[in-house]
């Protein structure tokens, strides 16, 4: 089997291309034209260079001539997309997530690709009324969800759905809100761990959602990808207060000051003059009135599906912090001596 993985190179990808090349698997990874791609080095993966919205680089994805393989030998796991926590439309946003599968769609269709695994996202669903628990479901509408990145899923999915009702071989997976090691951009949730261990996050605000770890959901993906099971999977984690994640970073660090609590109401006088400090500088703040929105947001989801015909067991939410903080101090991104200092002592590092 060929395993070819669009965005390859984002957190979610190089975590997958990882997992893939330990159980030793030809793959082929897509990756923009100017994107550093140095954490592939270590795998024996092909780099294809191009852009889900460039029909052409597209055909030279798929192209199988001088390999072994036919188009029902391919695994295509598409996994580009651009996530964002702004409150503003994004014209690339939405042209990635959607024309961008659209076009993804198309060559299935058109090459007659095996399998297909869309990783979606739970923002993509419906939130319900009442204190239910989330399922999986078929039925998509962009606009009965917030939030111009979970339109984009929401839109995008019912295009991957409708495919799935035409016949076609196809995985969707709707992950909560990734963390976990290997993410070498600048993630949200990254950005906020590994601003707490280095001493320069002590206030937080309350609410609660449903975390994930990166290396579950690329596991979860795999065995869809050789149990061949169709249609749709919640990979979620636990749902856990801000209250309670603080809690774990403090215990991790060797922390003994508690952070400062905000009020939503008080965060939300500052937001916009935060927001576009930030957008000035290239930069995507910590906080915005999307992602407090998300916090009080339903987040109780079942993964019970995925667990009856996946294997599938989220590890402690802990276990993914601490080694998403040790990763960054191995990485050089967290540096606050003390910390590290116990963080060694505690885990018994060399």
């Amino acid at each position: 089997m060929l395993y070819i993985v669009t965005g390859a190179t984002g957190h979610l990808g190089n975590t997958l291309i990882k997992k893939l090349s330990m159980e030793g698997k030809k793959i082929r990874a897509f990756v923009l034209p100017e994107e550093k791609a140095t954490m592939l080095d270590a795998y024996p993966v092909e780099i294809i260079r191009g852009n889900v919205l460039d029909k052409d680089s597209l055909r030279n994805l798929f192209d199988l001539s001088n390999t072994p393989y036919s188009y029902q030998d391919v695994c295509l796991i598409h996994c580009a997309g651009i996530i964002s926590i702004s409150n503003f439309q994004n014209k690339l946003m939405y042209n990635v997530n959607v024309n961008g599968t659209n076009n993804i769609l198309r060559f299935v269709k058109e090459l007659g690709i095996g399998h297909l695994i869309y990783i979606s996202s739970v923002h993509a669903l419906k939130e319900p009324k009442n204190d239910t628990l989330i399922e999986e479901t078929l039925i998509f509408n962009e606009n009965e969800v917030v939030g111009s990145y979970a339109k984009t899923k929401a839109e995008a999915t019912r295009n991957v759905v409708e495919a799935l009702g035409e016949g076609y071989p196809i995985t969707i997976i709707h992950p909560s809100g990734i963390i976990g090691p290997f993410d070498f951009g600048r993630a949200h949730m990254t950005r906020l761990i590994t601003d707490y261990f280095n001493g320069k996050l002590n206030a937080r605000v309350n609410g609660q959602y449903d975390f994930v770890d990166v290396r579950d959901v690329a596991d979860a993906i795999y065995t869809a990808s050789i149990k061949k099971t169709y249609g749709p999977y919640l990979i979620t984690g636990h749902q856990i207060t801000l209250k309670d994640f603080f809690a774990n970073m403090q215990e991790i660090a060797g922390r003994k000051n508690k952070p400062v609590v905000f009020t939503h109401s008080f965060v939300k006088i500052f937001l916009p003059m935060l927001e576009r400090r930030a957008y000035k500088n290239k930069k995507t703040p910590l906080f915005t009135k999307y992602s407090l929105y998300t916090l009080t947001t339903h987040s109780k989801f079942s993964y019970e599906k995925a667990k009856r015909d996946l294997n599938y067991e989220p590890r402690p939410i802990y276990d993914t912090i601490k080694d998403n903080a040790l990763w960054l101090i191995s990485e050089k991104r967290i540096n606050h001596k003390k910390t590290i200092k116990f963080m060694i002592a505690k885990f018994k590092l060399a």
